[in-house]
């Protein structure tokens, strides 16, 4: 049975029949991949700890007829700060649904993803910086590298520079920032279409299609700007301001919606950071 080796994060994994593991990996030479973790359900047995999700090994498999076998799994890296610590633990556990959704287009970039993923995972377990700026940062970067980064610097629409006293909204649809006068141009339009379609269906509903925009302050707009440019050195950052904080927070929060926006769906990872932030973290 021919073998090779992985060295991967483990971003997700569910129950295969009464011991078994089926892991879903990201590898420095595979990207996202799945694999069975043998007897990884049973108390006190050795691949157990190596199975965490968020965990790093070198592994060794063998090739199977559907899904590989792993038949050895050395720890390189397991984050343990994140395990004590609910709401970087859900950042992290947010880091891996994002792979497992859309690591599959990343198989070009599988060496720049993998370092950027420990990386993040690594500041997180740190704790030094705010927890939703490395968040923020991590995500735009996964944005960029699949070439879904929204247009933070000119209107999506018109195409004029932004400032201060020109940002209004974030249209998902258009992957960008509008505008104050593209934005009231969306906003008499939609509401155009909502009474024409009201006239024409005798006070009847029809869908019809509208853009999803969500208006955004300039210090949340700015926010976006620095994340998006990576943020300062490790060694330059400092402590964010309160009115800073929650301008990123928002921020996140948006960026966080036009990703599920992009994915069509909802992230369950992020049922359990909201939880985490309502609680103080």
């Amino acid at each position: 049975m021919p073998t090779y080796s992985l060295t991967a994060v483990n971003v997700g994994s569910f129950a295969l029949g009464e011991s078994d593991k089926v892991l879903t990996l990201f590898s420095v030479e595979r990207g996202l991949s799945k694999a069975v973790a043998k007897g990884a359900r049973k108390p006190g047995a050795k691949i157990a700890g190596r199975a965490d999700v968020l965990n790093v090994n070198r592994l060794m498999l063998a090739t199977g007829r559907s899904l590989d076998i792993i038949t050895q799994a050395e720890g390189v890296e397991t984050f343990p700060a994140l395990r004590h610590d609910l709401n970087r633990l859900a950042y992290g556990l947010y880091y891996a649904e994002l792979t497992s959704q859309f690591g599959q287009g990343l198989s070009d970039e599988a060496e720049i993803y993998f370092e950027k993923l420990c990386e993040a995972l690594r500041l997180q377990a740190e704790g030094q910086v705010d927890g939703a700026l490395l968040c923020l940062e991590f995500e735009l970067f996964l944005l960029d590298l699949m070439g879904y980064r929204p247009e933070l610097d000119c209107c999506v629409d018109c195409r004029q520079a932004l400032t201060d006293y020109k940002v209004s909204a974030f249209d998902h649809d258009a992957g960008g920032i509008l505008c104050d006068a593209c934005f009231a141009k969306q906003q008499r339009s939609h509401n155009r279409q909502v009474a024409e379609t009201y006239d024409a269906g005798a006070g009847r509903e029809h869908s019809f299609g509208r853009a999803f925009s969500t208006h955004l302050t300039p210090l949340v707009w700015k926010s976006l700007i620095l994340a998006a440019r990576g943020g300062p050195a490790q060694e330059e950052r400092t402590p964010l301001s309160a009115a800073t904080a929650r301008a990123t927070e928002a921020g996140c929060r948006l960026i966080q919606s036009y990703i599920e926006h992009r994915a069509g769906r909802k992230m369950k990872s992020l049922e359990l950071l909201n939880l985490s932030e309502a609680r103080g973290g």
